[in-house]
Parts: C-alpha cells; structure tokens; sequence
C-alpha cells in the first residue's frame, strides 16, 4: 500500500460542475473540478487540479475562495509540465466573502503545504520516493524528489 497526502490551504479558481458516467455502475456522479497550486518553500509554484465529489445540485465556490484541504495527490515526474492531480477527502471552505480586501486576515499563516507520502525510497542523500493511488478514478504514480537531512544526533 502506498500513498501521496497533501493538506494546507488552498486558493481556487477557475471552478466547474461536472457530471461523470461510470460504465460499471451504469450510474452517473457529479463533482466539482478547481484549478490552484502548490506553493513550495523555496518559491517554486506547482499548477494543480482539485477534483471533489459533489451532489447534483452543488453550488461552485467562487473564484479565489481559501479552502482548508485534506487531499489525495497524483504528482507527475514532469511536475513543470503537468498539474499535480489532487481528490479532495476533506474540504473545508473559509468563510466570508472572498472578494474583499480583508478576506485573507481571516486565514492562519500556512503559506506551504505539508506532503505526506508512502512508498519505496531510492538512497541518500537525494531521495526518490514514488507512491501509487487511485486519484481521479484511476491508479496514479507519485515520483518526487527528495533531500534527506540528517538529524543532529546522525551527523555525529
């Protein structure tokens, strides 16, 4: 078993409602699709598409809506030229308006996202860690790059 899990705060915009057909349950489902990104903390900024289950009759949040996420994440090896793929488990909406100027002073300082994965490392001191997940209905490979710093104890 392995797994790639990202959760921070995240801006949404460009939102859709859409209705999937699965041809093994013969029935259809409605989600909602947002594009945003991923921020890391050395400035580099990653595209992605937020995927979310939702009912037939959901209302989109609006663009440049803050969101509090718990997601699944399908990271491609060419992270520059294809967005990160995530599946909203959890996505909490900040409240207020997101289209006055204050909006932001209601949302905690957690600028960069914390990834949690599972799955087979390479060597240090570079680390190569690739996980598997179904993400967007189908089974998806995370490959990330990463560095391995040893802890004061370890560096003795």
């Amino acid at each position: 078993m392995s797994a790639t899990i990202v959760f921070s705060f995240f801006t949404l915009a460009n939102s859709e409602h859409v209705k999937m057909f699965r041809a093994s349950l013969s029935m259809a489902t409605y989600h909602c699709i947002y594009k945003t990104m991923i921020q890391c903390t050395s400035g580099v900024v990653f595209p992605a598409m937020l995927h979310v289950y939702s009912p037939f009759n959901d209302v989109v949040l609006s663009d440049n809506t803050m969101a509090f996420m718990l997601a699944k994440a399908a990271i491609p090896a060419n992270v520059s030229g294809e967005p990160v793929l995530l599946k909203g488990i959890y996505v909490i909406p900040v409240p207020s308006n997101a289209n006055t100027e204050d909006y932001e002073h209601h949302i905690p300082n957690f600028p960069h996202p914390m990834i949690v994965a599972l799955g087979l490392l390479s060597s240090q001191p570079k680390i190569l860690v690739t996980s598997n997940d179904y993400v967007w209905d189908s089974r998806m490979t995370s490959t990330m790059w990463c560095t391995y710093l040893p802890l004061p104890s370890e560096a003795l």
